[in-house]
């Protein structure tokens, strides 16, 4: 009996530290995606509405098309994720397109770490306006970067002027052995 009640108390406690861990972190991620918020220029919109894919975003955000109550193959909403994309997506780091992510972008172009830091705007504007440089740039994927034992961080931990540090106390988004988005390495 008194086995039964300590397991009760450990499991309460261990459900209280993973409740306030989840809502800590997401509170602090959107809080984090503000303090980089800021109006775009026309310019930048236009890059950005280049690179925009409403059909993989729709795909890959089910929790936009839920809030929105859309459903894509009935639903003419690409202006309204488009929409979306610019007020909050772009600022959470999610991915315009297959074949674009930011994060993969900053950590592996260490020039143009070093140029833009963890300026996220400056990252998409320059492959949009780089096409040339497909070429010989890394495959900007979440995949290509675990293939190749990439180690991936938030565009912002990304240090300006710096081609190797990122900020002190960053987080990996992924790394060799935990890749979240491609579900490997998550129980």
């Amino acid at each position: 009996m008194k086995r039964f009640k300590i397991a009760k108390v450990l499991s309460l406690a261990l459900a209280a530290v993973f409740a306030v861990s989840v809502f800590t972190t997401n509170a602090s991620a959107a809080s984090r995606a503000d303090q980089y918020r800021r109006e775009l220029t026309t310019e930048e919109v236009q890059c950005l509405y280049s690179m925009f894919d409403a059909k993989f975003y729709a795909s890959a955000n089910a929790d936009v098309m839920d809030y929105y109550g859309f459903d894509y193959y009935t639903t003419d909403c690409d202006m309204t994720l488009f929409a979306h994309f610019l007020a909050c997506g772009l600022w959470e780091e999610r991915q315009p397109n297959a074949q674009f992510n930011v994060d993969v972008y900053a950590t592996r172009n260490v020039d143009l770490r070093a140029a833009y830091g963890d300026d996220i705007v400056a990252y998409y504007v320059h492959y949009a306006t780089h096409p040339e440089e497909v070429t010989w740039r890394v495959t900007p994927t979440l995949g290509d970067a675990f293939r190749n034992g990439i180690t991936v961080y938030s565009v912002y931990d990304m240090v300006l002027g710096s081609t190797s540090a990122v900020k002190a106390g960053a987080l990996p988004v992924q790394t060799v052995n935990y890749a979240p988005v491609l579900g490997i390495g998550v129980n």
